[in-house]
């Protein structure tokens, strides 16, 4: 066999469309793109043919070298997370790399010195792996986007200052309590500092260019009142962080993305001057005055969980919306939505939602999760034919007839509701899941046609007969 690894000899002789022992060293030219990845390949043996390959993704595998691609000089993207490498010596010369993912390789301390002559590298991800050092990049000049996040280190982030066409720079989980390398960055577009320590950001102040910036889970982080001096800033994540005031979204006034969660946010008014946003976040916040918030116009999310809501009477002009989600509240009434006909991702789960006919124009929606209501008719489902994921657990239906047309359905969960007939789903060919829990069910008989299910909870009814099932696919 020219591939000795059998993963890797099975995925190869797949994407050649040919037998395995028909692999041999001139239809090893034909690969461009491989998708090796989960395969447990251990050894690349052979790979060594594929001399026009460009794209390799060998991610999530058990590599300790890669030595028997050191001559595959047309690869531009190189994926190799989630291995055991000890080093890229092999890499070493690969000019022509633009991509490279080394992330998730902690079992040794690698040696990337082969970075440093990757001078066309434009991409790189060393998230949860272990390197020797970062002074290596110094040398790649067209790196854009860098992803570091090390098992290892400290490292100084200076370097990167080098780096003058840098724009994406992801430092998220590394715990610093110092940020100041930083200040040395000018060009960066794109920060994420998430799950970090500092209390003090004043080292972006040199990023004029800074457009987005994710400082979720940043503890000690308190006051925020530098970011006036980012007033082109279009994307802000300061989930559960809780700043001393948010006097510092007065001078945002280009955001389009705002993500707030657990952050002690209260008074929707201070949101009334981001005439831009289109996705806001403000969940797990005893929010206040949402009668008074009228920049709704332009979201196309929206996303209000565990905020004590009563009414959404507020997003009344909100026909923009494409996904919402105002699980756990106190809502009853939904027909501020019935404009909403862009909405593919509806979750109104743990409400008082007792009449759905707002969603009866909804031609778009995909997911409709409504657990814990009190629904009872859910008629004005019937014409909904995008539906694919639907969950009313712990409702009051009866009637599952409105389901019946409703041919991509893949996942639908029905516990706890007050169903005796399931013919009208007898003949969903896509269902794939199915729990009908605690109900009044008695003939199963309709799940027989039901080819392609592969999870079935059917436990908690009065079933007389389960002759036809497939054991195999019942579940707790």
């Amino acid at each position: 066999m020219l591939i000795k690894d059998d993963g890797l000899r099975q995925v190869i002789a797949s994407k050649l469309k040919c037998k395995e022992d028909e692999i041999n060293e001139n239809n090893m030219m034909d690969l461009i793109y491989l998708d090796a990845q989960e395969r447990e390949i251990e050894c690349l043996d052979g790979l060594e043919y594929a001399q026009n390959i460009e794209t390799l993704i060998l991610s999530r595998n058990k590599l300790q070298s890669l030595d028997p691609i050191k001559d595959l000089r047309n690869i531009e993207k190189l994926d190799v997370s989630g291995n055991q490498l000890r080093d890229l010596q092999a890499l070493h010369g690969f000019r022509q790399l633009k991509s490279l993912n080394i992330s998730h390789n902690n079992l040794y301390t690698m040696d990337i010195s082969a970075v440093a002559a990757m001078i066309n590298l434009e991409y790189l991800n060393m998230k949860k792996a272990k390197i020797d050092s970062l002074v290596y990049l110094e040398k790649c000049a067209h790196l854009k986007e860098v992803s570091i996040n090390t098992e290892n280190g400290p490292f100084s982030f200076a370097v990167l200052g080098r780096l003058k066409n840098l724009k994406k720079l992801d430092l998220s989980g590394m715990r610093l309590f110092n940020i100041d390398d930083l200040t040395y960055i000018s060009t960066l577009e794109e920060l994420d500092l998430s799950t970090n320590l500092m209390n003090d950001i004043s080292a972006l102040l040199s990023m004029e260019n800074l457009r987005v910036l994710n400082v979720q889970n940043c503890p000690y982080l308190k006051d925020y009142s530098l970011l006036k001096e980012f007033p082109s800033l279009e994307e802000l994540d300061m989930s559960y962080n809780v700043p001393d005031n948010f006097d510092f979204l007065r001078s945002l006034n280009k955001l389009q993305v705002l993500r707030m969660e657990q952050s002690g946010f209260s008074d929707m008014r201070e949101l009334n001057h981001l005439s831009s946003l289109r996705k806001l976040d403000v969940s797990k916040n005893e929010i206040t005055h949402v009668d008074d918030f009228i920049t709704v116009g332009n979201l196309t999310t929206f996303k209000a969980q565990y905020c004590q809501l009563v009414s959404i009477e507020f997003l009344k002009k909100a026909n923009q919306l494409i996904h919402l989600n105002i699980n756990n509240n106190s809502i009853r009434d939904i027909s501020p939505l019935k404009h909403a006909n862009h909405m593919v991702d509806l979750k109104a789960g743990n409400n008082n939602i007792e009449d759905i006919s707002a969603l009866e124009d909804m031609k778009q929606l995909q997911i409709l999760n409504f657990e814990y209501n009190n629904v009872s008719d859910i008629s004005p489902l019937k014409d909904l034919k995008e539906l694919c994921y639907v969950d009313f657990y712990n409702n009051n239906i009866e009637d599952l007839s409105p389901l019946k047309d409703l041919e991509f359905i893949s996942y639908l969960r029905l516990d706890h509701n007050a169903i005796k007939d399931i013919s009208p789903i007898a003949n969903l060919p896509y269902l794939l899941s199915l729990s009908l829990k605690n109900n009044q069910i008695s003939d199963v008989s309709p799940l027989k046609n039901l080819t392609l299910l592969e999870t079935l909870r059917i436990y908690g009814n009065p079933i007389e007969d389960l002759s036809g099932l497939e054991y195999g696919k019942l579940r707790n």
